[in-house]
């Protein structure tokens, strides 16, 4: 199976608000979720600065799959994410 390609300069150009759902033992290494939500124009002081649209919440000792099956954890993120937008 072959992968598609995202530039990061399309993921910077995109102007959704985007959620980045990952697990602490994810395919998905933290690194790059963080790399994303940089991209996406996370990561600024939320004191200083207003708050970005994207959102990265981590379910702790989670691998892929295993995030699935905690909907009490996804149920408190995602209409958070959600009105927020």
């Amino acid at each position: 199976m072959e992968l598609p390609e995202i530039t990061p300069q399309v993921v910077a150009a995109t102007s959704i608000p985007i959620l980045l759902i990952i697990g602490d033992s994810d395919i998905v290494t933290p690194e790059h979720a963080v790399a994303m939500f940089r991209l996406l124009g996370g990561g600024v002081p939320g004191d200083l600065a207003p708050m970005p649209a994207p959102s990265l919440p981590s379910c702790l000792a989670h691998q892929h799959i295993g995030v699935t099956g905690r909907a009490d954890m996804l149920w408190a993120m995602i209409p958070l994410f959600l009105d927020a937008t």
